[in-house]
């Protein structure tokens, strides 16, 4: 695992896109993270979007660029929106809806149930290969 020296975590902590470093660790803003996706997403290359929000691409590996796509990724697909430092989300149990507190069109509960349902759509494809899989296995076995 790559280790910031004390010059590289003073030029990233200059950065108003990052939240936090450590000597192994680099926090983005929520704002990065948002502003990271929707580039992301519009079709703009990792590395380009870094180099565009300040950052030097000398200090970060493929890998690095990798798990901080799937990262961002992950958060955005979460319905919970992007956090900032380590704030992890856990798990909420399913419960039914009480439908007297939402308000018809709410764009918060539109969203959450988007992503759900985009997670849910994913999961299947997810369980569909993993069948298929299975069933090829037991075809050659036989």
């Amino acid at each position: 695992m790559k280790e910031y020296t004390v010059k590289e975590m003073k030029i990233l902590k200059s950065n108003p896109y990052t939240f936090k470093v450590t000597k192994k660790k680099l926090y983005f803003t929520a704002e990065f993270k948002e502003i990271f996706w929707t580039g992301y997403q519009a079709g703009t290359a990792p590395r380009k979007l870094l180099e565009d929000m300040g950052y030097d691409l000398e200090m970060f590996s493929q890998k690095q660029i990798d798990s901080l796509v799937q990262r961002i990724k992950k958060q955005a697909q979460s319905g919970y929106g992007f956090t900032e430092g380590e704030k992890r989300i856990r798990r909420m149990k399913d419960e039914t809806v009480n439908t007297e507190n939402i308000q018809a069109g709410s764009p918060n509960i539109t969203v959450q149930i988007w992503n759900e349902v985009k997670y849910l759509r994913q999961e299947v494809e997810f369980l569909k290969k993993i069948v298929k899989t299975e069933n090829a296995r037991k075809v050659k076995k036989v």
